[in-house]
């Protein structure tokens, strides 16, 4: 049966294209349905607390980033004790450069506890300029000395800890490192208060510890910190062995670094990339160190055309450009200084290639020097394409001039008062440092045997990770510190 009781209606429709008007009380509820649906629309998904924005909000993929905390932030304390901020499970663990942040220097109990401010700083700008007649072959990246376009790091804060004596005497310094002494108190000398030297000032001083990596040497590392620190050198050097020959604990290195960089210190950081001894005499004991077991007149002929062995120098070459960064950023008063390889095996073709491979990587950030070592096997050269010079041995010192370096790594020094030995003696080591200040050396590195655990009397290299690395004696910490101002000019009061 077919229902006509609208038929009147589908007529209306038909004829006039419009249904009957709607009555007012059909508009009005029409017109309160669409105000409840507007509101509810708005209390779902309008304001910063809507129902569906907070429910979203509890997936990680549209949860805004949390901003990260600092030690010693405004509203901090920077004289108590440093914060901790444990990752709990799940958060990402503190990273390298957040680690190095603890890296502080023992005197900052003696000023108090100040704290360097975060802001971004300039590149360093290098003190040395390249001749121009040495260097008309040369690339033009290699020949500038600064790069205001590099990546700028934030500076950290450097507030004393909580475990740094409150004497005023540099006591025992906490290794924070993973390796060896990790977490431990180690005894390192007590030295006389810094705060009763005045600085001195007028060429970068300091100590080549190849071994800064080196967990079995740590208490040599800091022993030899502690003195550098206590001398009150403005210009710090260190000079470092980055190829894995004496591990490669980059995060304790950066709290070295940092540390020598706080309280107006100006670090010099020289790293090597390669091990040029160790090639010579590596393959006859197992080792770490990058191309140790190849042929010296092999890797000469290899590393200027083969691709893998290219990649490899390159991948130390980035490491260092982390560790050049970090320090640049810490201060801009910091200066770095690039060595292809210690006491190297090369002729001027196989430097020229491997300046060139590292400067892909570095230009901008660092100054190139040589560490050639004549004589040290066939074909040797000390050609230096517009690169500074760094000298190791005594009968090639007067070589030097302006700009260049010097370190007593395989020569030695001996303290007052001890007999015979090894080592240039302390009269000679006076001489030494007033020499070098008449030439306008840029930097002079200590090194003794003991430190980096060469047995003299033994042919050949033993292993790093079994060899017995002998620390300085408070006395002999004593000697190295007046040994690190030799010749240097003390500031007045005044001046600081």
């Amino acid at each position: 049966m077919v229902d006509d009781s609208n038929k009147p209606l589908r007529r209306y429709v038909w004829r006039c294209g419009t249904p009957s008007p709607m009555n007012a009380a059909s508009r009005i509820r029409v017109y309160v349905y669409s105000v409840i649906a507007i509101a509810l629309a708005g209390l779902l998904l309008l304001g910063d607390r809507g129902l569906l924005v907070s429910s979203v909000r509890k997936f990680p993929l549209f949860r805004a980033p949390e901003r990260p905390v600092f030690q010693n932030e405004a509203g901090a304390n920077p004289s108590g004790p440093a914060a901790t901020n444990e990752p709990t499970e799940g958060e990402q663990k503190e990273d390298d450069f957040d680690a190095a942040l603890r890296g502080l220097s023992s005197e900052d109990s003696l000023s108090g506890g100040a704290t360097v401010q975060r802001e971004q700083v300039a590149a360093p700008t290098p003190t040395r300029a390249v001749d121009d007649d040495l260097v008309d072959d040369e690339p033009k990246a290699l020949r500038e000395q600064s790069d205001d376009s590099r990546q700028i790091f934030a500076g950290i804060g450097t507030a004393a800890p909580d475990w740094v004596d409150g004497s005023g005497v540099l006591g025992g310094v906490v290794s924070r490192s993973g390796g060896i002494g990790g977490g431990s108190l180690l005894n390192t000398p007590a030295v006389t208060p810094t705060n009763l030297r005045p600085w001195a000032d007028g060429q970068a001083r300091g100590y080549t510890m190849l071994y800064a990596m080196q967990p079995e040497a740590r208490a040599v590392v800091e022993t030899n910190v502690t003195a550098l620190l206590a001398s009150r050198v403005r210009e710090p050097y260190i000079g470092v062995l980055i190829d894995g020959t004496f591990g490669r604990d980059f995060s304790y290195l950066k709290q070295v670094i940092a540390r020598l960089s706080a309280d107006e210190r100006a670090l010099t950081l020289v790293l090597y990339l390669s091990n040029g001894p160790h090639m010579r005499k590596g393959r006859d004991f197992s080792s770490d160190a990058l191309f140790a077991r190849l042929d010296p007149l092999e890797f000469r002929a290899r590393i200027r055309r083969e691709a893998l062995l290219q990649s490899q120098f390159e991948a130390v070459a980035v490491q260092a450009r982390d560790i050049f960064a970090y320090s640049a950023a810490l201060n801009p008063a910091n200066s770095n200084v690039a060595v292809v390889m210690l006491e190297d095996n090369l002729e001027v073709a196989s430097y020229r290639a491997m300046r060139d491979l590292a400067a892909k990587h570095l230009s901008g950030l660092v100054t190139f020097v040589r560490n050639p070592c004549v004589g040290c096997y066939e074909g040797n050269d000390d050609a230096l394409l517009g690169s500074a010079r760094e000298e190791h041995q005594l009968s090639r010192f007067q070589l030097l001039r302006e700009g260049d370096g010097f370190s007593l790594d395989g020569v030695g020094f001996r303290y007052p008062n001890t007999g015979g030995g090894s080592g240039i003696s302390s009269e000679q080591l006076g001489s030494l440092m007033s020499s070098a200040v008449n030439r306008g050396l840029r930097y002079v590195g200590l090194w003794r045997h003991a430190w980096q655990g060469v047995d003299e009397a033994a042919a050949g290299f033993s292993q790093t990770t079994t060899r017995n690395y002998v620390p300085s004696t408070n006395d002999q910490v004593e000697y190295e510190i007046e040994a690190l101002r030799m010749g240097l000019v003390e500031e007045s009061v005044g001046e600081q």
